[in-house]
């Protein structure tokens, strides 16, 4: 888009890199704050950006070359309406032919096409406005002229190609006409609707793709005191027109319509961008309600739905974008009387998440990508029992369980905990099975989190209400990955579980390590109190410090803050976290690392710590077994409370 006293702009939706990195994406595309910019969805590398006077810009990023194609290069600024060959509005319309990404066309006071790319034109169609004369005198004074194209009357304000033939455009002007060629620009015919303010601005037409002769024309007349919404609808190329805003059916009266899109896959749904942000219809306009959620109160622009998802423009604010509106879909009448309900997940992308951060005291938050499946369902009232969401596998296994129940939730152990309200509730799925689960006293540096799922069908279960409900989702491979085959993500899946696994049990020992060393001091103590310390301090302190010396061959104990992974050597769960670390592809110094099979190097190393921490484990059950067991024995015989070996009525023997 144009942004206003500057460049325009283009930006991802989303980045592998976290936000402080977001801008090295940012580039204009030629034009300049006017806008607008129009391309061909399966051509982005070839767009074209206005500015006033006329200006259309051809931007070949992939050339990196920018060139002004302008129909008629008359100077503008400053020269009346009526001493030009073609007004050109300061925003004035381009659109890209959805058949052919040539084929462009722009808007004075006729439509004009060029087929190759802008290079050479024809005008096509004949002027399309009142073509007022009083209209298009110069403006400003009494002291002195002001025209830079704003100020410009009697031009074309709206085209839209339609999706289904080349023959059919349409065109509204900025003093309320409506025109359509059914003949590639032969003839066209006048369709204004009956209701059209007078000097109305069509401000947008979009063509619905589910019907060839069905389209949505959004009319603002704010400038002229007239702050009215006007959405007209026609079904049969506007031979007739429905108005669909009459201020009290949901758009207030006093809301000016700037947009209007008919969603593409559901017919009916309907999204309007007005003066005061955005609404949508479920029943083909009949009625509305607004769909403001934390969108800012500003005026929405212009509006695309792609990618299932709704992404708008506004006056001021910036780009905005409302992630999957799937549930918008499927929502229907009678959802409001059921108890609960789970959508059908959109399906997501596997792609790096690129967390960001140098991992020291914990990572950046990764901004939200494709890969984050959004799990949404709906309750009707406050849920009174459990409300258990269940991400499972094609195998049936448990990938994620989240639950309303505090006292089940268990983030250890991947079940984390949910509080879902009456309504529409969303939840984000990362992608990922459960993750590392660390004792509170270590300090690590590296990735911690959960083992990316690889590419394959999964399904989400709700259980709520009474209701037990499943649906199923595909979770794809990144499409920019085809030398990636699944049984690399599958290799991948199977060695970073399996290390997972093993820093697991890694942890467990640490914990009965430390639980056992604890129990020790304490039954000294008693013994002490009980006056046979003497006989028990020898052989407790003779095992704390076998203990402890495994404890700190497990984990670097000398790490008490975020900082000290720097400053002390890692021990074996800290390799083996770099490991892990690597394997996901969670490296965080690179935003986004390895995808698919891991490397030889990554075997061998594990290979390595697997031999020490069966040296390690080995040793730490000898002294769980046999010598806390002649502790235990002593303990017996003088009478003093018992030693609880973690694995017989506490934590299992690693």
């Amino acid at each position: 888009a144009g942004q206003q006293d500057n460049t325009t702009i283009s930006l991802p939706a989303w980045t592998n890199s976290n936000t402080l990195h977001a801008k090295q994406h940012w580039y204009s595309v030629g034009g300049c704050e006017t806008g607008p910019v129009a391309l061909h969805p399966d051509h982005p590398e070839l767009s074209f950006a206005g500015c006033y006077g006329g200006v259309i810009d051809r931007f070949e990023r992939d050339k990196d070359q920018i060139r002004n194609v302008v129909i008629y290069p008359q100077m503008q600024l400053g020269e009346a309406g009526k001493n030009l060959r073609y007004r050109f509005q300061w925003v004035s319309p381009m659109a890209v032919s959805p058949q052919d990404p040539n084929v462009v066309y722009h808007g004075s006071q006729h439509v004009h096409r060029s087929t190759d790319r802008g290079m050479s034109w024809e005008t096509i169609s004949p002027d399309l406005t009142t073509n007022t004369p009083a209209h298009q005198e110069f403006s400003g004074g009494p002291i002195n002229h002001d025209i830079t194209g704003v100020e410009i009357f009697n031009t074309v304000f709206s085209i839209a190609p339609s999706p289904h033939s080349p023959d059919v455009i349409w065109a509204g002007s900025d003093d309320g006409r409506v025109h359509v060629t059914r003949d590639y620009g032969a003839t066209w015919n006048d369709v204004t609707p009956r209701g059209m303010p007078a000097l109305g601005t069509v401000d947008e037409i979009d063509v619905s793709r589910h019907s060839a002769g069905r389209a949505l024309v959004a009319v603002q007349r704010y400038r002229l005191d007239d702050f009215a919404p006007y959405v007209f609808r026609t079904t049969d190329y506007g031979r007739s027109w429905d108005l669909l805003t009459n201020g009290q059916n949901g758009i207030p009266a006093d809301y000016p319509v700037r947009t209007v899109r008919e969603d593409p896959v559901r017919a009916g749904l309907l999204y309007a961008g007005t003066e005061w942000g955005t609404f949508v219809s479920f029943d083909d306009g009949r009625n509305w309600q607004a769909l403001q959620l934390n969108l800012p109160v500003t005026p929405v622009t212009g509006m695309r739905v792609a990618h299932d998802d709704l992404i708008v423009s506004t006056q001021g604010r910036s780009f905005w974008i409302l992630d999957d509106v799937t549930p918008l879909r499927q929502s229907s009448a009678d959802l409001a009387s059921a108890p609960a309900h789970l959508f059908k997940p959109r399906d997501g992308y596997r792609v790096n998440s690129g967390g960001g951060g140098d991992g020291i005291g914990g990572q950046f938050s990764p901004e939200p990508l494709p890969g984050n499946v959004l799990i949404n369902y709906y309750l009707q009232a406050v849920p009174t029992a459990e409300v258990v969401l269940r991400i499972e596998d094609s195998a049936g296994r448990t990938v994620r369980e989240f639950t309303s129940d505090s006292a089940r939730a268990d983030t250890t152990h991947g079940v984390a905990r949910i509080k879902p309200e009456p309504g529409m509730n969303r939840l984000p799925w990362d992608g990922t099975y459960a993750g590392l689960n660390p004792p509170d006293s270590t300090i690590a540096w590296g990735y911690t989190g959960g083992v990316r799922a690889p590419p394959g069908n999964y399904g989400v279960t709700l259980a709520a209400a009474g209701m037990d409900m499943r649906e199923s989702f595909e979770y794809r491979k990144d499409p920019r990955l085809p030398e990636v085959t699944q049984a690399d993500f599958d290799e991948q899946f199977r060695l970073a579980t399996t290390i997972r696994d093993t820093i697991n049990d890694v942890y467990d020992g640490i914990r009965a390590a430390v639980a056992a060393d604890e129990q020790i001091v304490a039954a000294t103590k008693r013994a002490g109190a009980m006056g046979v310390g003497s006989q028990v301090t020898p052989l407790g302190d003779s095992i704390g410090v076998k203990l402890r010396s495994v404890h700190q061959q497990m984990t670097q104990t000398k790490n008490k803050s975020g900082q000290d992974p720097i400053r002390f050597a890692p021990m074996l769960d800290g390799q083996y976290i770099a490991l892990y670390e690597y394997v996901t592809g969670e490296d965080n110094y690179r935003f986004g690392g390895a995808e698919g099979r891991p490397t030889p190097g990554a075997y061998e190393l594990f290979g390595d710590l697997n031999a020490r921490w069966t040296e390690i484990s080995a040793t730490l059950t000898q002294i769980l077994r046999d010598d806390v067991a002649r502790l235990n024995d002593l303990l017996g015989r003088l009478g003093v409370p018992a030693v609880v070996v973690p694995g017989q009525g506490g934590r299992p023997i690693p």
